[in-house]
């Protein structure tokens, strides 16, 4: 089966430091070798990215929206931005305005 990268963009409604960041990794998918959780400096934007294994790119980005769902949970804000990345192609979803 084919590898994905997964990665997502949500903009947090609660200010993001290290001691967030650190609490989101201990509940998103802690069992996940390959999951980063980041934000950008100065703005209150998280980043996740993992890897995966899905039939197609469709497969993939229905991956990467499940993903998105838990990151809201365990982040309150709202995501706008899901991409799947092949070797070949990618997809992105991205929220309206």
């Amino acid at each position: 089966m084919p590898a994905f990268t997964l990665s997502l963009a949500l903009r947090s409604s609660a200010p993001l430091d290290d001691a967030a960041i650190d609490s989101l990794r201990a509940v998103l998918r802690p069992d996940d070798p390959e999951l980063r959780v980041w934000r950008e400096p100065d703005r209150a934007v998280l980043r996740v990215a993992t890897e995966c294994t899905a039939p197609d790119l469709d497969a993939a980005l229905d991956l990467g929206m499940t993903l998105a769902d838990e990151a809201n949970a365990a982040c309150p804000g709202r995501v706008f931005e899901v991409a799947a990345m092949g070797d070949e192609d990618s997809q992105v979803w991205r929220a309206g305005p």
